[in-house]
């Protein structure tokens, strides 16, 4: 089971660590546990009923009324809002917090019964906005600050994987497409969520598309791009690798790929620096942006 810092659920909830302190006190709502020395850390289970709190408060119920609920009727109405929530474009932060309960829970069957809802409601790309970005930004707090498992990061990845793998194979394959897109990931970087979806963007905008996947060592990208003569390449960055190593890379792309359109996403954070030595590469920082460099 999972250990979490109030610090921690702050951040997951959008709650003040002196709102969650108040409702402990006056409320009763959770019980926390303490280490030795008298620090509160919480668990799953805390976890899961803060947010379902959230939720209710959130469709309107007073704290107060909330409070006065077992878990079983919290329970119940959660069910009561998830049912209305793919009716209702403001019950957003109802899906994207169950989802995160489904994730720390392994609970594939609500994940499940989430992210196909929210297909049907929404399609792949609002549902990849209002669920997944949402998730992998929320999962990615826990990550840093080792609230999360390895276990769940890679349940939660491998789940919206393979539902990014049947959106794209659902797709019909592309006819004399004037582009071809590779898309890959630099050695050492694996999280490829990012990447599929542009793979699906593409995919959807008729764009044949060579996708390669995470940890390309640089050789084999070299070898793939003299056999396909693609007109972009694409990666995503999010791993704080040192300046002096990303302008290596940079430098190379555009030194033996000179005729191949360079674009970039990730962590501008990451990247920036290192981009403004290299004026032929393309950063995409949205949808708008990935379909603009397509058109």
């Amino acid at each position: 089971m999972s250990t979490y810092s109030i610090k921690t659920l702050e951040g997951l909830t959008n709650l003040k660590a002196h709102t969650i302190r108040t409702w402990e006190l006056r409320y009763n709502l959770l019980k926390p546990h303490r280490t030795d020395t008298n620090i509160r850390y919480y668990d799953d289970e805390h976890l899961k009923k803060l947010l379902n709190v959230c939720v209710l408060i959130n469709s309107g119920i007073k704290i107060s009324k909330v409070s006065k609920l077992t878990d079983e009727q919290i329970l119940l109405e959660i069910v009561r809002l998830m049912d209305g929530a793919f009716g209702n474009d403001l019950q957003e932060e109802t899906i994207a917090h169950q989802a995160l309960i489904a994730i720390t829970a392994y609970d594939e069957p609500l994940f499940e019964k989430i992210f196909s809802n929210a297909l049907l409601r929404f399609g792949l790309v609002k549902t990849y906005l209002k669920v997944v970005y949402p998730l992998m930004i929320k999962t990615g707090l826990m990550w840093s600050r080792s609230d999360l498992m390895p276990a769940q990061e890679h349940f939660m990845s491998n789940l919206i994987k393979q539902k990014l793998f049947a959106s794209i194979d659902a797709l019909p394959l592309p006819g004399n497409s004037s582009q071809t897109w590779v898309l890959f990931l630099n050695e050492r970087e694996e999280h490829e969520i990012g990447l599929l979806f542009a793979s699906y963007i593409l995919r959807q905008q008729g764009k044949k598309v060579i996708y390669l996947g995470g940890n390309v060592p640089y050789d084999n990208l070299a070898s793939v791009i003299a056999v396909c003569n693609p007109t972009h390449l694409y990666s995503f960055l999010t791993k704080n690798l040192p300046v002096s190593e990303l302008n290596k890379l940079f430098s190379n792309l555009c030194k033996d790929f000179p005729y191949v359109k360079l674009c970039v996403s990730g962590r501008l954070e990451v990247v920036d620096q290192a981009m403004q030595n290299h004026d032929n590469l393309c950063w995409i920082n949205d949808i708008e942006k990935l379909i603009a460099v397509s058109n």
